[in-house]
């Protein structure tokens, strides 16, 4: 039997070595690591920067982190002519 991991690099640690050390006494035979692929979604600039800022709160992001991203848009050419 085969497994295949897709992994980010937070999740090389004691943890994962666990994990393999199982399947390997669960007679997988091998095991095939693969760093996790990041998508990205094209950017949605009929957005408002509130709504923008609204949903990164609501996700748990740091105020500062929000501060940034928002002076970010605010001078950015997409929004440069809009509101907010």
């Amino acid at each position: 039997m085969k497994a295949v991991l897709e992994i980010n690099l937070d999740e090389l640690n004691v943890n994962l070595l666990e994990m393999v050390r199982s399947m390997f006494q669960k007679n997988v035979t091998e095991i095939v690591l693969k760093p996790q692929v990041i998508t990205f979604d094209e950017f949605d600039k009929s957005l408002s920067i509130n709504e923008i800022t609204n949903s990164l709160q609501k996700n748990g992001h740091n105020a500062d982190f929000i501060a940034e991203i928002k002076d970010g848009l605010q001078n950015s050419s997409i929004y440069s002519e809009n509101e907010n």
